[in-house]
């Protein structure tokens, strides 16, 4: 674990009842639930993206992505105050290249990213819905999914990789296409 990444779990674990972030106690375990499996979705983040995370929480999977990968950017959208104020006071304490928006998904204007990312959100369907209108064409959405889920037709994305290799999670990628 590095300094930031220890500075995240820290802030996470003083604040963690209070905004009822998670009921785990230990920085260990939650680095291995949290910050290892979200650092493992940038395998698949291109070169200087500009990151879209929905339903960010409590900054997972957007923040250990922004640590791990000083080449992005990221947009933080969580609809819950008390969550996004901690979201802004972590980008503060860190120095992090982010936007964070307390705001419903489909009540903002097009965000213009390249790669979507969420956690636990919905499912497939709902949650390529949910970045439609943020993602430019050619962008990715980089989802974990658990290893049961159907895997949808979406109308305006392409599956381009299923079921990528990954030890800790199982994760998709969809490409936006045209029109």
């Amino acid at each position: 674990m590095d300094k930031q990444q220890l500075k995240y779990c820290a802030e996470v674990l003083r604040f963690r009842k209070v905004l009822n972030l998670t009921s785990i106690r230990d920085e260990h375990v939650f680095y291995k639930r949290f910050i290892e499996p979200s650092i493992a979705l940038s395998e698949w983040i291109p070169q200087g993206a500009q990151v879209l995370d929905i339903g960010s929480g409590m900054g997972v999977p957007g923040i250990p992505l922004l640590i791990h990968r000083s080449d992005i950017t990221a947009i933080l959208v969580e609809r819950r105050k008390k969550r996004t104020e901690f979201i802004r006071h972590v980008v503060r304490k860190l120095a992090l290249k982010s936007e964070v928006y307390d705001a419903d998904i489909f009540d903002l204007p097009p965000l213009e990213a390249t790669v979507c990312v969420a956690r636990a959100v919905s499912d497939v369907k709902t949650l390529l819905q949910m970045c439609n209108q943020h993602i430019v064409v050619g962008g990715l959405a980089v989802l974990p999914v658990p290893d049961d889920v159907f895997l949808p037709d979406i109308t305006g994305w392409k599956l381009v990789q299923k079921d990528v290799d990954n030890p800790l999670q199982r994760v998709v990628c969809y490409e936006k296409k045209e029109g």
